[in-house]
């Protein structure tokens, strides 16, 4: 059952202010941030969750008083934040708020490298890759090749090209092995996806590491092994599958019945 959480000095000046709204005073735990994000200047106003909503709060609790932090050192520059301490007359704490069992579990960062990705501004997140981390752009990436807009080329929401720019900027190099990155995903299944339809879904090994799923995406989209589905979802070719099971032979056959060299 949730506590019922008393008006505080503190949630009052914010309300007061305009500042957070009067459901969000009510809630244990919360993310706030300015009404309309995208009037403030760069890079404020991109389209991340995290810069949307910069400030973590936490309510009054067993005695504490309410408490307010920035999801990101690097965001105490970020104009909602000064305007949040000089309406208090505090400096908010510097790594976020941690839930009433003590445990910090903000996504702000994995969710700017994906929102960044996903909205097509992915050179503002190499601009902006301090305010996360190179395995969150880098699982971004994957996600950005996994899935897409909705719109008619439904081929990513970004290229193979992008994504390697973006590799590079975080310093995740290509693998020398290539025959490895097969052995990261798991055998090509016929899974059904709903009625009447079905597809063959790529799933990767829980042992891999996010730079090497990530570059498995962007050679096997490259080498053919990998293709968009009717509704911008990737997944496993024909030629994909028939190169999984061709295993470490340095030939396979593809689908038409001609040999090719697997790398």
């Amino acid at each position: 059952m949730t506590d019922v959480i008393e008006r505080d000095e503190v949630g009052a000046k914010l309300a007061d202010q305009g500042l957070c709204t009067a459901y969000q005073l009510q809630s244990e735990q919360t993310h706030i941030g300015p009404r309309d994000s995208a009037s403030l200047p760069g890079p404020w106003n991109l389209p991340s969750r995290l810069l949307q909503s910069p400030v973590s709060m936490a309510a009054p609790f067993n005695g504490e008083p309410r408490r307010l932090g920035v999801r990101h050192p690097l965001l105490a520059q970020h104009p909602f934040v000064q305007q949040i301490e000089q309406a208090l007359g505090i400096q908010l704490e510097p790594c976020g708020i941690p839930n009433r069992s003590g445990i910090r579990n903000d996504h702000g960062q994995w969710h700017h490298a994906v929102d960044l990705v996903s909205a097509g501004h992915w050179r503002d997140l190499i601009e902006t890759r301090d305010l996360t981390s190179a395995d969150h752009i880098a699982g971004a990436v994957a996600y950005g090749l996994d899935y897409s807009n909705h719109d008619s080329s439904r081929k990513g929401h970004i290229t193979t090209a992008e994504a390697r720019t973006i590799m590079a900027a975080i310093g995740a190099d290509e693998p020398a092995d290539a025959m490895a990155l097969v052995r990261i995903f798991a055998a090509p299944v016929l899974s059904s996806q709903g009625e009447s339809k079905k597809g063959w879904p790529i799933n990767t090994r829980f042992d891999a590491d996010r730079n090497a799923r990530t570059w498995g995406r962007i050679i096997g989209i490259e080498r053919g092994w990998f293709d968009y589905d009717r509704s911008g979802h990737l997944q496993w070719a024909e030629s994909g599958r028939a190169r999984y099971a061709a295993g470490d032979a340095p030939t396979f056959t593809e689908t038409s019945g001609q040999a090719a060299f697997a790398f």
